[in-house]
């Protein structure tokens, strides 16, 4: 970490700093299992979810008629729908506890802190209530605020955070789990961290530095200070 020189972190949040991926899963799979009879493996999901940007439900229209008249987005309505009780309890893991905790005390230690997440707002609130986080955090980018198309791994949120900090790309550092969001803070022209303890993808970039996990990197910053 010392070779940044950097006054902010930018951070990501769904598979960063809580292990939100299989849980996420594990909820598409039994919303399409109870409401359309629709079988998925995991495979399925990191290959055409993860891998291909949310073409899961196209690829399974083919195999079942139960989706034929169903839009994506119906679906996905049904999948957020039961998502907040899976994200209340990883939120509760001890490993997200003590990822928060270490950023509060880095917080208190001046460090400048924005969430840069496609995670919605409904589920940023229930996070930042629970382990009180409203202060900690000067800026949060959510999926409603940014369009459709300028998610990750367009830079646009990334660039909307650096805006409201008053920041250069070179001051901020951004610590980010998956491909898009990697390409996202490239293209923002902000230094990257990744970290892949929690995603089931998991692919060497050149383009950044890499670590095990975001507790770890968090733990090494905190003593740095």
């Amino acid at each position: 970490m010392e070779r940044f020189n950097y006054k902010a972190l930018l951070l990501d949040l769904d598979g960063t700093l809580i292990n939100s991926e299989k849980a996420f899963f594990s909820c598409f799979r039994d919303v399409l299992k109870d409401h359309y009879g629709v079988l998925i493996t995991s495979e399925e999901y990191k290959k055409y979810e993860l891998e291909q940007n949310a073409l899961l439900i196209e690829m399974k229209r083919r195999e079942y008629n139960s989706l034929r008249n169903v839009t994506d987005s119906e679906v996905m309505q049904h999948v957020y729908g039961s998502y907040e009780e899976y994200f209340k309890r990883i939120i509760r893991e001890k490993i997200a506890k003590s990822n928060f905790e270490l950023l509060k005390m880095l917080n208190e230690k001046g460090i400048r802190l924005s969430l840069v997440t496609t995670c919605r707002k409904r589920y940023i609130d229930l996070l930042l209530e629970l382990y009180d986080l409203y202060s900690t955090f000067e800026y949060i980018v959510a999926r409603e605020d940014v369009p459709k198309e300028e998610l990750k791994p367009h830079p646009r949120a990334y660039l909307m955070a650096l805006n409201q900090m008053g920041l250069k790309p070179h001051e901020a550092l951004s610590l980010e789990d998956s491909k898009r969001g990697v390409d996202a803070a490239v293209a923002a022209g902000i230094p990257v961290i990744k970290v892949d303890s929690f995603t089931a993808i998991k692919y060497h970039d050149d383009r950044c530095v890499e670590e095990e996990s975001a507790n770890e990197v968090l733990q090494r910053i905190l003593k740095s200070k």
